[in-house]
């Protein structure tokens, strides 16, 4: 369901506002921020305004975020073909 929302959201250039999954450079890792979807994918990242506390919280979280990602084994997987 939530997938077949998101592709008519795409398709009609919906601009429409969720909370998604998406690569924050500021932070470094991806985090689920108020988004505008449309035609292009993210359109915009709607940062909300935050105290100094929850923007430190927010820091926490994608340092943590980061810290669990470096511990996987993450190789990119390569087939063989005959």
């Amino acid at each position: 369901m939530v997938s077949a929302r998101l592709t008519e959201m795409v398709l009609r250039d919906e601009r429409a506002v969720i909370p998604i999954g998406y690569y924050n450079a500021t932070f470094g890792v991806t985090l689920s921020l108020p988004s505008v979807i449309g035609r292009e994918g993210v359109h915009r990242v709607l940062e909300p305004e935050m105290s100094d506390e929850e923007q430190q919280r927010l820091q926490s979280s994608a340092g943590a975020i980061k810290a669990a990602l470096s511990r996987l084994s993450l190789k990119e997987s390569r087939r063989r073909t005959a």
